[in-house]
């Protein structure tokens, strides 16, 4: 497929730009088939960071053959196309001062879409805390309030990151990894209590519903600060709004396999990496075998930790490959027979400490009063439960739970999708999280080249999160080869 620009004097033009930003034993097989053919970069998963790492290595002249064990690109980028609205399984909407984000987007001729209409309904949630609905007017006097005198008007799930913000000592998002913050290494648990707050309080304003990690006590504070660094940042640049690609995030991810010159190679598991020879080799489930000067692998380490290395990563990267956890998380979507939720005058947005977990409205930018579907979140604790269950057990408990909650919603539920990343055998969770004592341990070597083998991914970006992170990432690995 021809590329949409001059390559080389794009690509020179991009390097200078990208330089300038910154960025932040061996299986055998009984009969190997082995490829012949001549391939300078060998990209080990077809989600956002390694497919921007293909085609920045393209725009430099670079032969690249991009190896996906699923049968779709995306990784943990999966828009549910077939539901009105086109609402995400994973890789939602994004911020926009995504720079790398949207500049893919606009090279590809992806429309994107401001969701600042759809904004205030987003915010907008019924909160239901021991089967009961607590209403707005009621919650700040509400014996179930623990949140401190001059945030009890504040819902619990905006608690924690307001007050972190408050008193965040990173002045930028990177700093997490500079070693004068080390000191802040430590629990979420152990920083809130430290702070002065209570257990009760620790479990309504984080462990509710949880965003990163377990619970409060298996997530490092450092990586939250981190967080919410970033998310000052671009507020600080005046980005104040969301952005999601028309026919969903998806799109983009596809636009950047297509841009390839090959296409992807799909059901390739890779089972073992050799990167000991001056051309390192890759050896899949299916029998197959690949050959190129270099590797670069963007598996999450909840997989990567199960594929053979030779020769043998060891020290501080191995123990964050054996040991760097990934959230758990689960997506249903549901469409309402009829808007239920007119019933009863609430919201159809919903937070709860029960199997409903968090459940937010789909809505178009154009048409923000209309909704097209319920997306329900299950995370942490509540994800791991029902992964122990029969995915229609699973589903059918979640919309009791709802239905228990809001009467209004009875038999008005109807099932359009459902996703368990940690099921999930090309991803086993999604996003990572990192544990007390990590950051300092193995932050900083978490992204070393091993010979021949380079690696991106969310789980190694130093100054962005989320999509921007995993594109931060391929860049990084981009560079890392270029520049040898």
């Amino acid at each position: 497929m021809p590329k949409l620009f001059n390559q080389n004097s794009y690509s020179n033009f991009r390097r200078r730009l990208l330089k300038a930003m910154g960025y932040a034993p061996i299986l055998t097989f009984p009969n190997i088939i082995k490829s012949n053919e001549s391939i300078d970069v060998l990209i080990i998963g077809a989600g956002l960071s390694g497919l921007y790492a293909a085609n920045l290595l393209e725009e430099e002249g670079y032969n690249v053959r991009v190896l996906e064990a699923n049968d779709r690109v995306g990784g943990r980028v999966l828009t549910q196309k077939h539901i009105p609205g086109c609402p995400e399984s994973g890789g939602t909407a994004f911020g926009s001062g995504y720079a790398r984000v949207i500049d893919t987007a606009n090279r590809f001729g992806v429309n994107l879409i401001d969701l600042k209409p759809v904004i205030p309904y987003f915010r907008e949630r019924t909160l239901a805390l021991g089967g009961k609905i607590i209403h707005k007017n009621d919650w700040p006097s509400h014996p179930k309030n623990a949140l401190p005198e001059d945030y009890r008007n504040m819902p619990p799930n905006a608690f924690f990151h307001t007050y972190l913000g408050k008193n965040n000592p990173l002045s930028a998002p990177q700093e997490w990894m500079n070693e004068d913050h080390f000191m802040h290494d430590i629990s979420v648990h152990e920083w809130l209590k430290k702070e002065g707050f209570s257990d009760d309080l620790i479990d309504l304003a984080y462990n509710l519903n949880i965003s990163h990690g377990y619970s409060a006590k298996d997530v490092s504070v450092l990586m939250l600060m981190f967080v919410n660094a970033f998310a000052a940042s671009q507020s600080r640049l005046g980005f104040q709004t969301s952005l999601v690609a028309e026919g969903g995030n998806i799109s983009i991810v596809e636009a950047m396999a297509n841009n390839l010159s090959e296409e992807v190679y799909f059901g390739k598991r890779v089972v073992s990496i050799d990167a000991s020879k001056n051309r390192a080799e890759v050896n899949c489930e299916d029998g197959t075998s690949y050959s190129a000067n270099k590797i670069i692998c963007s598996l999450p380490f909840s997989v990567l930790k199960d594929i053979s290395i030779y020769p043998k990563i060891i020290g501080a990267q191995s123990e964050a490959i054996q040991s760097l956890k990934s959230q758990k998380i689960n997506m249903l979507h549901l469409i309402p027979k009829t808007p239920f939720w007119e019933l009863d005058e609430m919201s159809p947005n919903m937070y709860t400490d029960e199997l409903a977990g968090m459940i937010l409205s789909q809505r178009q930018a154009s048409t923000p009063e209309q909704v097209d579907s319920l997306t329900v979140w299950l995370r942490g604790p509540i994800a791991e439960k029902l992964d122990r269950m029969r995915q229609e057990d699973a589903i059918n408990s979640v919309i009791q739970s709802i239905e228990r909650i809001r009467p209004s919603s009875k038999n008005q539920l109807e099932v359009a999708a459902y996703h368990s990343w940690s099921l999930n055998p090309y991803s086993k969770g999604d996003w990572a999280y990192w544990g007390p004592g990590q950051v300092s341990r193995f932050g900083q070597a978490v992204s070393n080249p091993h010979l021949n083998l380079h690696f991106c991914g969310e789980h190694t970006a130093v100054a962005n999160r989320g999509m921007e992170g995993a594109l931060e990432s391929g860049e990084r690995a981009f560079f890392e080869i270029v520049d040898l």
